[in-house]
Parts: structure tokens; sequence; C-alpha cells
């Protein structure tokens, strides 16, 4: 009885939230259409299917471009900014006009952030127990995050990285760290690099060699692809507008630390000082979670998710959109609590989890489009920061927690070769 009343109110409350999201998202006007995030990458596909991929990241050709398809006399500031890979994604959507490409895109996006939330889910330390309806409204919670709503009205690209992420917990919980380590870096590298820092600390803090190698080649690969695409001067192209866009954005508008910082203290080299050394601290923490995982196996779950939380919040760049990269990290999380409970679900483990997800959600749409001065400031920042805390807490809870969650892996017949890998 609680865990199918738990289900209902779960699966009601999402299937709101995404309504919610999916009826926002048909209301965008035809020109912001054209103006979305996406448009950028459709432009830079443009180019790239007229051969002109060199000029990718020459801001005057993109923005010449891009106003070719809007009405005369619009004014638009969205730059290119993000690895060439991202324009090839885009390319086969060029056939469509704009509106309609856009439209495309976010439907794909949002398949893969399901998708992304589903392949966690099925990986995941579920009790053998478990039902398939806690599963699903597992699934509905995942989706239904706060980011999605930016993901899906600006046409985002998020749900390649959420879908690689998702994919490489899969691959350590079959004991495949060398394929782990390439889906991670591949789905960053190809989309949103300057997302991933902290994961690529946490990685080397495992010292988990075949897994490195893999990150090492799923890096070769976008960098030969993106080679091909654009030539050496595209690439120094690129590079550049990674600063370009640090100060394009304004920084209170932002949700990592810079963000938290410059939403209180506004511009001025003392706040980017304090933001820079904030954001050292949350990716030398992401060190600390790395080697503790590779001593106990039990902590994959909590240290990587708190890896994600704390490699986003170290980022200069962070935008609502991107918080749908925890949706795998969620629905993982959840399965891990699950086993922690040995309970109907949801147990109080499963439910501190449910909350915290939920106010990450709320706090997201707060701060989603808000670039007030504070107070009192942007709350993501103090969410992921939080979600990091409580993951560097696991050391011991976790151990814990390994004991029923080994034994409810070994009465479903997946045994030790589906637990989380050493090094």
């Amino acid at each position: 009885m609680r865990t199918s009343r738990a289900v209902a109110i779960a699966a009601s409350v999402s299937t709101v939230l995404l309504a919610y999201f999916v009826i926002a998202w048909a209301q965008v006007t035809p020109i912001r259409e054209r103006g979305t995030d996406f448009s950028a990458s459709y432009v830079a596909a443009l180019l790239l299917r007229d051969g002109q991929g060199a000029q990718l990241y020459d801001q005057q050709a993109e923005h010449s471009r891009h106003l070719t398809l809007l009405p005369p006399g619009t004014v638009i500031n969205l730059p290119f900014i993000t690895p060439p890979t991202t324009a090839l994604l885009a390319l086969p959507l060029t056939v469509l006009a704009p509106g309609t490409a856009f439209r495309v895109w976010s439907v794909i996006e949002l398949i893969l952030l399901a998708l992304a939330a589903w392949v966690a889910i099925r990986a995941g330390p579920w009790p053998s127990g478990s039902s398939r309806a806690a599963r699903s409204a597992t699934l509905l919670m995942a989706t239904a995050a706060g980011g999605t709503y930016a993901l899906l009205l600006l046409g985002q690209i998020d749900g390649v990285a959420a879908l690689g992420l998702a994919v490489a917990y899969a691959a350590w919980r079959k004991n495949r760290p060398a394929a782990a380590g390439f889906w991670m870096a591949l789905g960053f590298a190809a989309t949103k690099p300057h997302l991933a820092v902290g994961l690529g600390i946490w990685l080397i803090a495992r010292r988990d060699w075949r897994a490195l190698a893999g990150a090492a080649a799923g890096c070769a690969v976008v960098a030969v692809v993106s080679l091909a695409l654009v030539g050496p001067a595209g690439l120094a192209g690129f590079v550049s507008a990674l600063g370009f866009a640090v100060g394009n954005t304004p920084g209170a508008s932002t949700l990592g630390i810079p963000g938290l910082v410059a939403s209180w203290l506004g511009s001025g080299s003392v706040p980017v000082v304090i933001g820079v050394t904030g954001s050292l601290f949350a990716l030398a923490a992401c060190g600390v979670l790395g080697s503790r995982s590779r001593a106990n196996p039990g902590t994959l779950e909590a240290s990587l998710a708190g890896a994600v939380a704390l490699s986003l919040v170290a980022s200069p760049h962070l935008l609502p959109h991107d918080l749908v990269i925890l949706v795998p990290a969620f629905a993982w999380c959840a399965a891990r609590a699950t086993a922690a409970d040995n309970a109907p679900w949801p147990g109080p483990v499963s439910l501190r989890v449910i909350a915290a997800w939920a106010g990450l959600g709320v706090v997201t749409l707060l701060d989603t489009g808000n670039a007030a001065p504070a107070p009192p400031g942007r709350l993501v920042p103090l969410g992921l920061l939080g979600i990091g805390v409580a993951a560097l807490l696991v050391r011991e809870s976790g151990a814990r927690a390994e004991a029923p969650a080994r034994v409810a892996l070994a009465q479903s017949g997946r045994g030790r070769g589906a637990g989380g890998s050493t090094a």
C-alpha cells in the first residue's frame, strides 16, 4: 500500500511537471525557434555542410549566416562555442527548416535524457524484491528535472552527455572500466568538455588505468573528428571561443561557484579570485571522492554522483539546462538507496535522495533566467555543493549499505560481476 501510494504521488507530480515543460515548449514563437541555443549549432552545421568548417568559430561569419534565418532588424548574440562535433551532430537536421529542426532536436534530447535515466536504472543495484513500479516512478522523477525545462526551451545538447555518463556507469557495474572511461569521455568531449574537468580528476584519483585508457581513446576520437571537420585553425578558434564564452555570459547568471560569488559581490578581480579558489576546492574534492571509491567499490554511486555535482559547480559557465547531466546520477543513487533501505519503497534513505532531487529541481527553476543581485543570490550552487558534501560523508555509511546491496544482488543472480569495479 505504501509503495503504491508513493508511486502514484511521484508519477502524478512528475507528469504534471513534464506536461508544463512541454506546453511551454509548444508555445515557443517562430522567431524564438530560429534564435534558440540550438540555432547556433544549426548555423554551424550549415557552414559545415557548405564546406566552410574552418569558419565555424569566425564569429562574424557565424553571425551573418544566423541573421539570414531571422526577420530583418533582429538583434541576436549566440556565438558558436561548443566543439565541432556538436555541429556534426546537428548536420542531419539541416535538411529541415530551422524551426522544424529545433523541434526535432528538442524531442531527440528529451528522449536521450529519458534513455539515460533508464540505462542507469537498469544498471543500478536494486534489491530483488523492489517493484517495477518504483523503478518507473524513478524514471519519471529523473526525467522531470528542473533543468529539463531549459533543455527543451533552448534546444540544448546536454542529453548526449547525460547518456554518455549513464552508459559509463552501466559499464562500471559490469566491470568494464575501459568502456566506462571511453563513453564518459566521448559524451562530454563531443559536447561540453568544460563541465567534466572534475570528472577527469575523479577518474585520475581512482587510478583505474583501464578507465583512463578508455577516456583517452574517447578524447582522441573527438579530437581526430574535430580536426578533420575544421582543421588546425578551426581547433584554435574553438579554444579561443571558450574564453570568449566566459566573458559573453554575465557571471551572476551562471550557476557554478563563480556565479554564486558574482551574485553576491558583483564583478571585479576579488570576486573572480574567490570564485576560482572555490572551484579549485570543489575539484580537489572530486579527487578525494575518486580515491575513496577505489578503496570501497560500494561507494561508486555516491562517489560518482558527488563528483558530477562538484564538477558542474566548479565550472565558470554552468547554466540551468546543464543540470540534466545529473539525471542518471539520481537514478543510480535511487537504486543504491533502495538497496540500503532493505525495506518497502520508499524507505528513509530513498526519501532523503528523492527530497534532495526535488529540492534541486525547485532551486533550478527559481534560478532559471535569474540574474538578480543577492540576496539570496544563486541557489543552485548551494544545492550542488550540498550533494558533494553528502557524497563525502558517505565514506563509512556507504560501507554499511554495501552489505544488504550485495545480498540483494546475489539473490537477483547478478552477483559480484555486476558490482562496481575496482582499479
